[in-house]
């Protein structure tokens, strides 16, 4: 690991403008996406989310980790006030294996102890390549709860345990026309605003038997669907991440 890296906590809108360094190793594909997540974190700094970047000797994000207090995370869970949350790490695929990952957590493990957090939580996958639950396992976290390929792990800073919970979804599956979707729109993930903004496009085509609805992703959101994340056709999760038109179009022939 270079010496020259430096973490820097998220102070500003411009900080904002480089955020989701995940977006930047190649041409994105989907620079409305990414332009639409960067101002949302831009709006929503210091409430709804906070984070570090990692910053190579020429000043270029390499890595990024993003977070909130429990009592302003958009997370499907509810956790006791106090625990540190967070969403998302990432460090591009060139950087990996040099310690970049160790010093953003350390730097956030760090200012947690410092501020008087409980501990941290994160929800880890079983994707080798997202957020596996075996990192965070290697930091000293623990899983408190797991449901099918996700996990929610607690790692104690200054409360040996934590009380969490994941909410229920409110969403009542239905079938026939018009098909209702719905869209929550939280642009904490360029991948899946990818497929939102598609999915607008390609609901256009049906006409008046598709009715799509979008809602900001926000606590109150969050209490009433009991979900922070997808796109939700006829009340069933049907889609995730970038998924063709092809496969928007079939999956809402299929609720007709």
């Amino acid at each position: 690991m270079s010496d020259q890296l430096v973490v820097r906590a998220l102070a500003s809108a411009e900080d904002a403008q480089q955020a989701f360094c995940c977006m930047a190793e190649v041409p994105t594909p989907w620079p409305e996406a990414l332009q639409l997540c960067r101002a949302w974190i831009g709006q929503n700094l210091g409430r709804h989310i906070a984070g570090y970047h990692a910053l190579d000797e020429s000043g270029a994000v390499i890595g990024q980790l993003y977070y909130a207090p429990a009592d302003q995370a958009l997370v499907p869970y509810e956790i006791e006030d106090g625990v540190t949350v967070i969403y998302c790490e990432w460090v591009q695929r060139r950087h990996q294996g040099v310690g970049v990952a160790r010093r953003l957590f350390a730097t956030l493990e760090a200012d947690a102890r410092e501020q008087g957090s409980k501990g941290i939580m994160v929800e880890g996958t079983e994707r080798e390549e997202f957020m596996h639950y075996r990192h965070y396992l290697a930091r000293g976290f623990q899983v408190i709860h797991e449901a099918g390929d996700r996990k929610l792990l607690y790692l104690p800073l200054h409360q040996p345990r934590a009380w969490a919970r994941p909410l229920a979804p409110r969403l009542q599956p239905r079938r026939g026309v018009p098909v209702e979707i719905l869209i929550l729109t939280g642009y904490l993930c360029p991948f899946e605003t990818a497929a939102q903004l598609l999915l607008l496009d390609v609901a256009r085509e049906f006409g008046d038997k598709v009715i799509v609805r979008q809602e900001p992703l926000t606590r109150a959101t969050l209490e009433r669907y009991g979900v922070a994340s997808g796109i939700f056709i006829n009340g069933r999760r049907k889609l995730t991440g970038a998924a063709s038109e092809e496969e928007i179009r079939q999956a809402i022939r299929e609720e007709m």
